[in-house]
């Protein structure tokens, strides 16, 4: 059997390749294509952010759920914090990181390799130089006042203008953080000298104590059956859970109703209208969680109407940058895993001379006081992050993840469904336009806006239901993916995104 590694720029895939071909498996691969990103993509993830995972291992009957997200620091206090939501580059956006935490924990359970080896390539990536692509330098552009005179970001700014695309830069000061990470172990990222100016930049409201005592967690995995393939995805803090609840829900209209685009769309505006009632950190209240409880997904259900499009509301309160990556090898072994800075470079916030950038999950709170997602210390914000991972009979079938912060369950569901459905193989799907909801929570239009490549046909069949549709020029446009896959279809096979520029997909 190949193996098959999609991350969303080439030098991730082709770390992952050299992984595997050294001796190493999924795991030790899906790392190291991680530390590669965050090197050539700061704008997608990094040492800064957090990370979830599934991992699948032959004869298993559920995947391993590892939570790598943290909490908010000892001294946030919400009420400081003066409108009605959290600034993206304010101290208190930023929480623990859990990336470094959780490429540990994932080597400790399923790694071959030494992790310097997995490192190496980062390192050296960070030593030698790379190319500066579109993304990045626009990244860059748009946040100069924030970072140009920072020494975290020294390596992109020259007399204080970023560099522009094509450029080729070096990140010393990043290399030499990732050679002591692999060296010394995540402790001396948690409790050593880089969290020592972690709490440092963040105003010591993320205080040496919680970073010291931060640890991953491996968490039971949510899961649904859909069309006959079992979901699994992770549980609240984040939304993933909405990629499983919009399928069954429109399988269960199926039954009953022409299948059709207006029921794929009403099924997740059903469901995201009450995301934020009940997407909080649980912590050991999980089995209150009922987002993929099959009588409430039957109950919300009944709202839908196949004639026209409607609001959704649900008043009462119960209480960015990303990049997706996924491996499979020879072995059978596979990886689903997601890891971001939130939005875009994230807080802007620079750890001084290591070289990265701390997220701004903390956006995920809001500023309800009273509400079970408020900005609180010690607790989860609301995660967007969610990647998948679905079996049949207890056989993998299909790895798939997204970036795209609120979007990525709908932009999945929509890619995922034809597969379920039909097995149409992904690489078609990815190449159709999608339609992205920029407004789905409780109380408001359907308001769809789509990429220039969507079927006119779609257009007119959702406006005669009411829907209001917007189509961009870009025939295709970054911001709707890039969708990362792996799936079987006879063989193997690797799927990446058209939206990303250049080829991410290795297969050996």
């Amino acid at each position: 059997m190949s193996s098959i590694v999609v991350s969303p720029h080439h030098l991730s895939s082709k770390a992952g390749k050299n992984i595997l071909q050294s001796g190493g498996n999924a795991i030790d691969a899906a790392i190291a294509v991680n530390i590669v990103q965050g090197v050539v993509a700061p704008e997608t993830c990094g040492v800064g952010g957090d990370l979830f995972a599934l991992v699948w291992r032959d004869g298993s009957v559920e995947p391993d759920c590892l939570d790598a997200s943290g909490y908010a620091g000892s001294k946030v206090d919400g009420e400081t914090i003066s409108g009605d939501t959290i600034p993206l580059n304010h101290p208190m956006s930023v929480t623990v990181p859990g990336a470094v935490d959780g490429w540990f924990k994932l080597h400790e359970k399923y790694g071959s390799l030494e992790m310097s080896k997995i490192f190496a390539t980062g390192i050296e990536i960070c030593h030698e130089g790379f190319e500066i692509n579109q993304e990045l330098a626009q990244s860059l552009d748009i946040h100069q006042s924030d970072l140009g005179g920072q020494r975290s970001s020294v390596s992109f700014y020259k007399n204080l203008l970023p560099l522009s695309a094509g450029s080729h830069i070096r990140r010393v000061n990043l290399g030499k953080t990732l050679e002591l990470i692999a060296n010394e172990g995540p402790d001396i990222f948690y409790k050593g000298e880089i969290a020592s100016s972690i709490s440092e930049v963040v105003g010591g409201n993320i205080s040496p104590q919680d970073l010291k005592n931060y640890s991953s967690q491996w968490v039971k995995p949510l899961q649904m059956n859909v069309f006959g393939y079992d979901g699994w995805t992770t549980p609240p803090s984040t939304q993933s859970y909405l990629t499983l609840s919009t399928l069954k829900g429109y399988e269960l209209l199926s039954e009953k109703y022409e299948e059709s685009l207006h029921m794929l769309i009403e099924s997740y505006r059903i469901f995201a209208a009450d995301r934020d009632n009940i997407t909080y950190d649980y912590k050991d209240d999980i089995r209150d969680f009922k987002g993929v409880d099959l009588d409430y997904i039957e109950k919300k259900i009944e709202l839908y109407d196949d004639q026209k499009t409607q609001k959704f509301t649900f008043p009462e309160k119960s209480g960015g940058g990303t990049a997706y990556m996924t491996v499979r090898d020879s072995s059978g072994l596979g990886v689903s895993l997601i890891q971001s800075n939130f939005h875009g470079i994230g807080s802007r916030i620079g750890v001084d001379s290591y070289g990265f950038f701390l997220h701004n999950r903390g956006c995920g709170f809001n500023l309800q006081k009273g509400h079970k997602n408020y900005l609180q210390a010690g607790r989860k914000p609301l995660h967007t992050l969610s990647p998948t991972l679905w079996t049949k009979d207890n056989k993998l079938e299909l790895l798939l993840g997204t970036r795209g912060g609120r979007y990525q369950p709908q932009l999945l569901a929509q890619v995922i469904l034809p597969y379920l459905k039909d097995k149409t193989p992904l690489r078609e799907t990815i190449q159709k336009g999608r339609w992205a909801l920029n407004d789905f929570l409780s109380n408001t239009d359907s308001q769809l806006t789509v990429e220039g490549a969507f079927p006119a046909e779609d257009i007119k069949h959702l406006e005669s239901k009411g829907h209001l549709v917007t189509q961009i020029d870009q025939k295709f446009d970054k911001a709707y993916g890039p969708v990362s896959a792996i799936y079987k279809d006879k063989v193997w096979t690797g799927a990446a995104d058209i939206r990303v520029g250049t080829e991410t997909v290795e297969t050996f």
